[in-house]
């Protein structure tokens, strides 16, 4: 059974979704760390050249004195997060301000700004600035708490600055970002899970790479002219997990041609079933409807020569009958 997917392409009312807002924010916790041997697993990707994260402020307030709400830090020349209302919110840079609720892979929510926080990543000729955290409202809550969101701005041309909305899965948040050998751009690692063991266990995701290019997210061709992708897997949750190149990405193909990128927690007894099981079934299907029609074309052989043995046999009786015996 497959597992059900919800793409947030609408929200609620505004009235609607201001109470869920204060509800959900009230009843958060702390979203979980990420699991350690998974980000060390996913670093492999950077081969050691991932560079550093500089965090430069975990303190948005809000500016009492503006309407719609607007979040700053104490840093200089620093991005404003503006929540237009419950369902949109700007980012403003400069004198550029960007839309911050939609992305090449769906609608984001709002920030929970009391837990966003300011990175700043350099490259040689390059410089970003992040506004990471997670989701306001039910993204605060459950499993939902494994989304990150990235609002990622190359600020390298400051007269022309290109922002990047980006997510990150199990709450990677800006560990999705590095550096692979030989780029002079940013790099962004996409998580999509593809195997799971209960309702919130993850237990493989495929991982596509993609460069933070002017014209925006562009997939990493790999040397053998094929996407750049990997498998991170493991067999059980006290398995290490295991970084592989794979040659195709299924699940998340599917995802992207209904155009259902981001993943609702799952409900119960909805449990996906894996790529490789799906093709096993499908082979036992084949292979025993094989052995059928082997038996039914044995079974109507059989029919055909023990017809043709009773005809000749009756055509042989008759013919015995029909000659008169010699005295």
């Amino acid at each position: 059974m497959s597992r059900p997917e919800t793409r947030f392409t609408t929200f609620p009312l505004r009235a609607a979704a201001a109470l869920l807002l204060a509800l959900c924010t009230a009843a958060a916790i702390a979203a979980p760390p990420p699991d350690p041997a998974l980000a060390q697993a996913l670093e492999g990707i950077w081969q050691g050249q991932r560079p550093a994260v500089t965090a430069l402020s975990d303190a948005f307030t809000r500016d009492p004195s503006v309407d719609p709400p607007r979040y700053t830090v104490p840093v200089k020349d620093a991005p404003a997060y503006i929540a237009v209302d419950a369902e949109h919110a700007e980012i403003e840079y400069g004198r550029k301000v960007f839309g911050a609720s939609e992305s090449p892979w769906g609608p984001f929510p709002l920030l929970n700004t009391d837990d966003a926080e300011l990175l700043e990543i350099v490259l040689p000729k390059k410089r970003y600035l992040v506004i990471a955290g997670v989701g306001a409202g039910l993204y605060g809550i459950g499993d939902w708490q494994r989304f990150g969101f990235l609002h990622v701005i190359d600020t390298s041309t400051r007269g022309a600055p290109v922002h990047f909305p980006l997510f990150a899965e199990a709450g990677l948040r800006d560990k999705v970002l590095g550096r692979l050998p030989n780029s002079t751009v940013l790099n962004y690692a996409r998580l999509v899970p593809s195997r799971w063991a209960t309702n919130t266990q993850v237990n493989g995701y495929e991982v596509l790479l993609y460069s933070l290019l002017p014209r925006g997210p562009e997939r990493v061709i790999g040397d053998d002219g094929r996407p750049l992708a990997y498998s991170l897997t493991r067999e059980s949750a006290t398995a290490p997990w295991v970084l592989a190149r794979t040659p195709a990405t299924p699940i998340a193909n599917v995802r992207d041609d209904a155009k259902r990128s981001f993943s609702a927690p799952p409900m119960k007894n909805a449990l996906p079933t894996s790529v490789a099981a799906a093709a096993k079934k499908k082979a036992r299907k084949e292979k025993n409807d094989a052995r059928k029609k082997e038996v039914k074309d044995a079974a109507g052989e059989i029919a055909k020569d023990a017809a043709k043995d009773a005809a000749s046999e009756a055509a042989s009786d008759a013919a015995k009958k029909a000659i008169p015996s010699i005295r």
